[in-house]
């Protein structure tokens, strides 16, 4: 009798289900995390993850099912040790394929990403069927088995998201979660005795120890920013921080992308001269982000009397007032979302300078809306000027650029009188209800400002206003502007992103072409409720996920939460007692599912009114949590045995399937396209579709 006959007594399915949960939600909040800094951040390649994760699964459940591997023990280790592979993996391919601070092209973001997710995700599929099988001769329902399992990410998305935001950083939360899953396999399967247990568990909790003092990350970081010498690097709730030096020059790297360096002059002082140089006597500016050291001195050669500084993320603006000292200007450091702080102020400005990325995301995309504009119009003072760059200055304006740029204008002159486009380094749109003039050289001469760059000797007023008539006359006022609920310009954005590599427009559409048929190889008819129930939870859950970047900002604790409710109602829907099924109970639970999607697609809107965060995250739960539980009692349903008698892996498969689908449809096309609120009224469609396959497969 070998060693794993005799614990196979002592094992324990609802423990190991548990762990496995556990384990595969906390590598997936952590890599999500961690891939979305490494490719950009943008929401197609958040679905593209999303997508990739769950169609691995897929694939890893069906392998369970042909295959006749019962060695829970050695499947067990395999997947407690899978971590290891894709953090390997994406080292290895970030080396090869990225340069420091570079935004990879969609194609290599979608390839870099399914590759590094697939060995874990086969792993993470494959073992939940084999624990799945173990279970039913210990009196688990694959139901019960599924509720377990969802316990366990549960688990792990509170704690992942709440007590380690900010106090574990992400290599360290990953290895630490690694080895006690290593350990726990080791104990539970390999290790009967006394003495070697202890020695196991002393060994790990002094390495546990170790990275708790010494956290690993800076040395993946080393790895991932190769030629930069790494001086310093932790995460906080809203990202991660590295700063360093390359050839001698300090930088700083937030999630992966160069945000502060010594000789940025040029930028420093187009970023701020080209908005304040239109304002005779400014007395108050409001910054809203950037590199605010060498900003604030540019914004410091005006006659000043305020600056406020508002930066979302505490640890990028700490130490900024002994920095920047100045007696004649008063500094505030506000550390807040900046629509939320428009909101609430009751100060008014001269100037409103944003230096925030692109719309690359929806949760950029918002301080480039109409509602966005009017709130910041509400806070100037009369003959006030705003400044904002929503891209880069290309040097031919394609079809993309101008629908993009086309976007945020004609949002811009919806609200201000007058509307100016200004190409540097960046394309820079400068808006007030006064005149605009791009006459930067003899306005420096007038004030008497001591520039280096926005002057008279690098720059020329004719050319400049060449430049800015050239892209005007581009502007497309056919466009529609960019609002909070139908997000044109992220779409307009990635659209232009993609045509920026002439190669890679067709490898993505073949790309994503295999995920779809990826996904399609497991849709079977008499699963089909499973399928497209699971499509529409996965597009709801994306919805509600983006609502709240929209109403609150990126928050991870948050975040966190809204996907432990939506998997608390998966563990309550699969886990509860069977009804009595029949079409009229399964039409109602129908009814009630695209009810709630149909309500939340009515009430979009006002919830994203809505001011009290505890009260947005609070709604947002419960909107996730009612439906899963109906999408859970359907997991339930269907592997209960019953007529149709299906088997786990299939009703799982699609399950995944249709979830992978929704999240990469509706993150990369349907919000960006068609807006939220349509979007949730495709949702009830899903549902009756699912319900249609059901009453199909009946009547078989």
């Amino acid at each position: 009798m070998n060693n794993e006959s005799v614990f196979s007594r002592k094992f324990d399915p609802g423990t190991a289900l548990f762990i496995t949960g556990f384990i595969s939600s906390s590598v997936q909040l952590l890599m999500l995390r961690e891939i979305m800094n490494i490719t950009g951040g943008y929401e197609l390649i958040a679905g593209t993850f999303l997508c990739s994760w769950l169609i691995g699964s897929a694939l890893g459940s069906a392998l369970a099912r042909e295959s006749n591997a019962s060695g829970i023990g050695k499947i067990s280790l395999l997947f407690t040790t899978g971590p290891l592979f894709s953090i390997i993996l994406m080292l290895l391919l970030t080396r090869l394929i990225l340069n420091p601070g570079e935004t990879p092209s969609f194609p290599a973001g979608l390839v870099f990403t399914f590759v590094v997710l697939i060995p874990f995700c086969l792993l993470s599929g494959f073992t939940f069927i084999k624990l799945t099988e173990a279970g039913k001769s210990s009196g688990h329902t694959p139901g019960k088995s599924f509720s377990v399992e969802t316990a366990g990410g549960i688990v792990a998305g509170i704690m992942i998201s709440v007590p380690g935001a900010g106090i574990l950083n992400t290599y360290q939360a990953l290895l630490i979660i690694t080895l006690l899953g290593i350990t726990w396999s080791l104990l539970t399967f390999c290790i009967n005795n006394r003495t070697g247990k202890l020695i196991l568990k002393s060994g790990v909790l002094l390495l546990v120890s170790v990275m708790i003092l010494f956290p690993p990350d800076f040395i993946f970081r080393q790895l991932l920013l190769k030629n930069i010498k790494i001086k310093e690097t932790f995460d906080t709730p809203y990202g991660n921080i590295t700063r360093g030096e390359y050839h001698g020059e300090a930088s700083t790297y937030y999630n992966q992308r160069l945000i502060t360096y010594s000789s940025d002059a040029g930028e420093s002082e187009e970023d701020i001269h080209y908005g304040m140089l239109q304002i005779n006597d400014p007395a108050t500016v409001l910054l809203i982000s950037g590199s605010a050291g060498s900003r604030i001195k540019e914004i410091s050669k005006y006659d000043i009397r305020e600056v406020v500084y508002v930066e979302r993320d505490p640890a990028l603006s700490a130490g900024i007032e002994s920095d920047v000292r100045d007696d004649k200007v008063l500094l505030t450091v506000v550390n807040d979302d900046a629509l939320s702080y428009i909101r609430e102020t009751g100060k008014k400005f001269d100037a409103v300078i944003m230096l925030l990325p692109p719309p690359s995301s929806l949760s950029l995309n918002r301080y480039y809306t109409v509602e966005f504009f009017w709130s910041v119009k509400n806070i100037m003072n009369k003959g006030a000027v705003f400044s904002c760059s929503p891209g880069i200055n290309p040097n031919y304006f394609n079809s993309e650029a101008i629908r993009l740029y086309s976007s945020v204008s004609n949002s811009l002159k919806a609200v201000f009188g007058n509307v100016v486009p200004v190409a540097g380094s960046k394309l820079y749109l400068i808006a007030s209800d006064d005149d605009i003039s791009t006459s930067f050289c003899r306005l420096t001469d007038e004030k008497e400002l001591q520039n280096f760059y926005v002057c008279s000797d690098y720059l020329s007023d004719d050319l400049v206003e060449a430049r800015s008539e050239e892209v005007t006359a581009l502007m497309d006022s056919t466009v529609k502007p960019n609002r909070l609920v139908v997000p044109a310009a992220t779409f307009y954005y990635q659209s232009f992103i993609l045509t920026m590599d002439t190669d890679a427009k067709i490898p993505s559409i073949l790309l994503l072409i295999v995920l779809f048929a990826l996904s399609l190889i497991n849709f079977r008819k008499n699963t089909g409720l499973m399928y497209f129930s699971a499509l529409a939870l996965a597009g709801f859950e994306i919805i509600l996920l983006l609502m709240l970047q929209l109403t609150l900002g990126n928050m991870y604790q948050a975040t966190g939460l809204i996907i432990a409710g939506l998997m608390a109602g998966l563990a309550v829907g699969s886990g509860s007692n069977r009804l009595y099924l029949t079409r009229s109970t399964m039409a109602i639970r129908t009814i009630i599912l695209a009810g709630i999607y149909a309500i939340t697609g009515l009430l979009a809107g006002r919830i994203m009114d809505m001011t009290w965060n505890p009260a947005v995250t609070g709604l947002l739960i419960l909107l996730g949590f009612l439906p899963a539980v109906i999408t859970g009692s359907y997991y339930r349903d269907l592997t209960s045995g019953g007529k149709n008698g299906l088997n786990p892996s299939k009703v799982y498969s699609s399950d995944l399937s249709g979830s992978a689908i929704g999240f990469l449809v509706f993150s990369g096309m349907a919000v960006p396209l068609l807006g939220i609120s349509i979007s949730l009224y495709i949702l009830p469609l899903l549902a009756a579709t699912g319900f249609l396959f059901y009453l199909a497969s009946e009547n078989r």
